[in-house]
């Protein structure tokens, strides 16, 4: 509740206007069983039909009133949460763009699926129903005084109604919180086993791996099916005590005004018309605790995005050079993943002058890829400091260095958009003249055209699944386009031959050769026989826990030049 409070603060006009149309349309809801007790007491008992005529004209003009009130108040009401969803939603996606790329890496697994989901949970808690639902509850007081005045006990049985049923609703909510945890994280669970059966499609086939599908499958199937089950028996008997308290009230109304009535206390139109009264409020009152249970989920879909937002991001600013040369220096840096027994690589001190061509060589799982993006600044140092042209990269605004950048990963990966929009995707202007001009000087440095020629849609084939459904020399080439997208100084390529055929090896050597002499920084990952021959210096990583440095080693001449 205090998060819809906190909206409501936000926009102080709009929520009196809500109020008032909340007052308005509660009020002309009254006449309803007004017109109920007047027919009864005035018209039965007398027969003028021009009071039947003058009642019922009233109350439908009441009607249309009320009507018009409350869709005032629900299109304000919508218009409460507009702005902090928005907000909300622009402060996800900035952590989802910028939060730190080791920090992200730290979350479990389909934890980024799950704050997306949180996002839509908060978003539909905080709608336009719920706030009118909890701005409407303190006009329950107009409906218990229209009680009061027909007679005190029937609103005294109301009231402990009301009670009954606020009680009941927080004991179940209490209980069913701690069922619905257990319930979200079995289905993430499950989510993640279906997704691996997805993606991993080959190796449930290749592999036989059905038989282990189908055990994991049954073992989560029958968890969630006992909370849901359980959670399904406590929501059914949560609502049978609803039930049966509205069933309770109505008895009790009607016996008690019976014998009220028979007194001579009450009228009988004031009977029929206090259990309407008493009807509508139990109605507010349970529109109200469900709207409570909403706002509450959605403050605790809002503290799970709140430790997401929490996370370290990268800044906006920084410095900025006025023309980067190409040096790279490593100052005693090192690195570890959080949790690992001992660091992949530390105590790196070299520089790298413009136009050098550094090898990174190492057995698999040595540290190479964990360099390069460390080098490329999408990774911090644990310590030490990675500086361009003497600035440190931490003190660079990252989108200006990124673009001093031609990056090429390991595993390439893609945004569900066209294959122009992935390759163009750090280009500001990617419809001017000059970057269509860059752009088929990189489709055919990549060697892609062939495979975009077969395709009916180009450049603007669809990329799906984030480029897993491409087979791996594709992907690699719509990289290596993308990557030449960057007019910068400083290559960082990370085994960039790996799954290439002949042709698309060729299409690196060329561009490669051509980088370099452009005068253009060179680090790459590579077991690459042809592409170690141009090392100017190698980097190898399997020598721990300080990689070994030094100058590439000279190449034995070919006997007719010895």
């Amino acid at each position: 509740m205090k998060e819809l409070l906190r909206r409501l603060s936000l926009c102080p006009r709009i929520a009196w206007e809500i109020l008032a149309a909340s007052f308005l349309s509660n009020l002309m809801s009254l006449a309803s069983s007004i017109y109920v007790i007047l027919v009864l007491n005035r018209y039965v008992g007398y027969g003028f039909d021009g009071t039947l005529y003058t009642l019922t004209t009233g109350v439908l003009i009441a009607a249309a009133l009320g009507f018009a009130f409350g869709e005032v108040r629900s299109r304000l009401a919508g218009v409460v949460s507009q702005g902090p969803d928005e907000e909300l939603g622009e402060r996800t996606l900035g952590a989802l763009a910028r939060t730190r790329l080791s920090d992200l890496y730290r979350l479990p697994a389909g934890r980024h699926q799950e704050m997306l989901g949180a996002l839509q949970q908060v978003q539909g808690s905080f709608d336009a129903t719920n706030v009118s639902a909890v701005l409407d509850a303190p006009f329950m007081i107009i409906f218990l005084l229209a009680i009061a005045l027909i007679h005190p006990w029937l609103m005294v049985l109301t009231f402990v109604a009301i009670c009954f049923t606020a009680v009941f609703t927080l004991v179940g909510l209490r209980k069913g919180e701690a069922d619905g945890l257990k319930y979200q994280q079995e289905n993430q669970a499950h989510r993640n086993l279906l997704s691996s059966a997805v993606t991993g499609a080959e190796t449930v086939r290749a592999f036989l791996g059905g038989e282990f599908l189908r055990r994991s499958w049954r073992k989560q199937v029958e968890a969630l099916s006992q909370l849901k089950e359980l959670m399904d028996r406590r929501q059914l008997k949560s609502r049978m005590r609803l039930e049966s308290v509205t069933v309770l009230l109505r008895v009790f109304i009607y016996a008690i005004g019976a014998m009220l009535a028979v007194a001579g206390d009450m009228s009988v139109g004031g009977l029929i018309g206090a259990s309407i009264l008493s009807g509508k409020v139990l109605q507010m009152s349970s529109s109200f605790l469900q709207a409570y249970q909403a706002t509450r989920r959605g403050e605790h879909a809002l503290a799970r995005l709140g430790e997401f937002h929490a996370m370290p991001l990268e800044p906006l600013s920084g410095a900025a050079l006025r023309e980067y040369s190409g040096r790279l220096e490593f100052r005693d840096v090192g690195f570890a993943y959080s949790g690992s027994a001992s660091p992949l690589f530390e105590s790196l001190n070299f520089v790298l002058a413009p136009g050098s061509v550094l090898v990174v060589t190492g057995f698999n799982g040595a540290g190479k890829s964990t360099f390069c993006k460390v080098a490329a600044g999408l990774l911090d140092p644990g310590r030490g400091q990675v500086l361009a042209d003497g600035v440190d990269l931490r003190q660079l605004a990252p989108d200006w260095w990124r673009r001093q950048v031609l990056y090429l990963p390991q595993e390439p990966t893609f945004l569900n958009t066209t294959i122009r929009e992935n390759i163009v995707l750090a280009d500001p202007e990617p419809q001017g003249a000059a970057s269509q001009e860059r752009l088929n000087q990189a489709v055919r440095a990549a060697s892609l055209r062939r495979f975009l020629d077969t395709s009916r849609q180009g450049l603007d084939m669809p990329v799906v699944e984030g480029g897993k459904a491409l087979p791996l020399g594709i992907r690699r080439r719509i990289a290596l386009a993308r990557a030449l997208m960057n007019p910068g100084k400083l290559v960082v390529f990370d085994d960039p031959t790996e799954g290439l055929d002949s042709e698309g090896c060729l299409a690196v050597y060329a561009i490669l050769n051509a980088l370099a002499k452009a005068g253009l920084t060179i680090i790459v990952s590579t077991a690459d026989a042809n592409i170690m021959k141009g090392a100017s210096v190698v980097l190898d990583m399997n020598e721990k826990p300080t990689p070994a440095f030094g100058p590439a080693p000279a190449r034995a001449p070919k006997a007719e030049e010895a």
